[in-house]
């Protein structure tokens, strides 16, 4: 399964404010795929594709900055990290297996 980019990843990709992303799904022009029913992912080629075509703020116009929750910030560090934190997990258990059968 490809990994899904947020809309912080998204927003940093094309320089504009995660609330101009926002925008740009709710007009259509851009694909935003729901999580859980709560998560609003993209498909990395889909944001590539709008590079250049989309209006980047101004200076006049700071970049708006949304912070997620503590729990969503959990739940999307577990999301992006899962085969990292099962690799760790596998390799410990065998390490410890090894270690117990040689004592």
């Amino acid at each position: 399964m490809e990994k899904l980019w947020t809309t912080s990843e998204a927003a940093a990709c094309l320089g504009v404010p995660e609330t101009e992303i926002e925008r740009l799904v709710k007009s259509g022009v851009l694909t935003g795929y729901k999580l859980g029913g709560k998560f609003l992912r993209f498909r990395p080629e889909q944001v590539e594709a709008l590079k250049g075509r989309v209006n980047r703020p101004t200076q006049s116009q700071p970049a708006e900055v949304l912070t997620d929750s503590f729990p969503v910030r959990i739940s999307e560090f577990f999301y992006f990290n899962d085969f990292y934190i099962v690799s760790t997990l596998l390799v410990g258990g065998l390490l410890a297996y090894v270690l117990w059968i040689g004592q």
